[in-house]
């Protein structure tokens, strides 16, 4: 399946299949000659492009051996594969930006762990650098906006006004201005996530490929951790607006408790508007327990709902997506969570942003020191937002909770 692909695999595995379908066309055109010519280079230069891991493998050999790496000139850092810089991050905390590959591997695995961190689920922006200023995400609020017909020779003003082409006013009765948008938008700031990893000499020295492996992974693991229960149940003002508080109050509780049937699928999909549950990003949200018993779902006729289609599980047509911070069915409660459930609809309206991330290597630290260990510590940014434009009016996510 594509999502355990890394990007550049992704990228050869899509020019392989379109080389492939052209090599079984009859026509033999012109057109398909030189496109086929293109896909062959194109194939050549990923496959014999620089080495995977080669400015990753230079940073952390350095940062092992505890050089410090202030920021190179442009003649010293034609030395790397893609002349990346290994910078020194100026801030109180010190630390050092890490290679861009090594930053995309992180990002790709924190995706593959939690679906909200996954640039083809959500609005995924990158941060080139480790501070996230103040990003401004504009909109209009689109429900009631429509054109408008006017007469030959008037021009629609701004205001409302109509004008004649020549600038007059327009003779009484003209046909008034259309509605105008309103304007609104949101900002994205950023919240400090840390991640800590103990490290002995002994495998700096002697390990240097597992070590790097074992960190990435680690670090994988833990930001997508802690970022991702943010992403679903974060507030929003101490931490990043996850999903879920973004979705607001469950528009629906299921009808049987430990059972989901048809109506209950349809009953949140049509609480999201026809436009949103277009959108190429519109999507199931559910834990893991709850995707047990959606496997078991079926229709009026015995069919199960979930199928796979082009090796995504959906339902109803929208992918489904299992989340490791939803709330989880508590049989304690007289009322079950919100998202309890499943959370529903266009998460292109869910904005995620992420800064690069800083490593710091301290070693002389109590407990550390005198044991010969080093402390490893990975820093990133991070903030989220569901923004709608029309502030509940038309929701692009909503929620729903199971019976209790």
């Amino acid at each position: 399946m594509s999502k355990y692909l890394t990007p550049a695999m992704q990228e050869l595995r899509a020019v392989l299949n379109e080389g492939e379908e052209i090599t079984r066309r009859a026509d033999g055109s012109k057109a398909s000659e030189a496109r086929l010519s293109f896909l062959l280079a194109k194939i050549k230069a990923l496959n014999g492009g620089a080495v995977v891991g080669e400015d990753s493998a230079a940073f952390f050999r350095a940062l092992f051996s505890g050089k410090e790496m202030r920021e190179l000139s442009e003649g010293q850092a034609a030395g790397y594969s893609s002349g990346q810089t290994l910078a020194y991050s100026a801030g109180n905390e010190g630390g050092y930006l890490v290679p861009q590959e090594f930053h995309d591997e992180v990002i790709h695995g924190m995706a593959q762990f939690d679906p909200l961190l996954d640039k083809d689920v959500v609005t995924l922006i990158e941060s080139p650098t480790f501070a996230l200023r103040p990003y401004r995400i504009p909109g209009w609020d689109m429900s009631t906006f429509q054109a408008t017909k006017v007469a030959e020779g008037v021009r629609q003003q701004g205001s409302g006004l109509s004008i004649n082409w020549d600038g007059s006013p327009a003779p009484y009765g003209a046909p008034a201005g259309g509605v105008l948008p309103t304007v609104s938008g949101t900002i994205l700031g950023g919240y400090k996530y840390k991640a800590s990893l103990p490290v002995s000499a002994e495998l700096e020295d002697d390990s240097f490929l597992p070590l790097m492996k074992m960190i990435t992974d680690a670090y994988v693991i833990g930001f997508a951790r802690g970022i991702g229960v943010d992403l679903v149940t974060g507030n929003g003002t101490t931490a990043p607006q996850g999903a879920l508080t973004g979705a607001g109050a469950s528009v629906y509780t299921t009808a049987s408790t430990g059972v989901l049937a048809l109506n209950d699928f349809e009953s949140v999909y049509f609480k999201v508007n026809r436009f949103h549950r277009n959108s190429q990003k519109c999507a199931w949200l559910m834990s893991d327990a709850v995707y047990q018993m959606a496997r078991k779902a079926i229709d009026t006729v015995g069919n199960p709902l979930l199928r796979v289609i082009k090796d995504k599980e959906t339902i109803m047509g929208k992918p489904v997506l299992v989340s490791p911070s939803l709330p989880a069915y508590n049989a304690s409660l007289g009322t079950q969570a919100a998202g309890s459930f499943c959370v529903f609809g266009d998460l292109s309206h869910f904005y995620v942003r992420v800064s690069k991330m800083v490593v710091q290597r301290a070693w002389q630290l109590p407990g550390y020191v005198e044991n010969g260990m080093a402390l490893y510590t990975g820093l990133m940014r991070a903030d989220a937002r569901v923004f709608d434009p029309t502030g509940g009016g038309v929701q692009p996510i909503v929620s729903a909770s199971l019976k209790a």
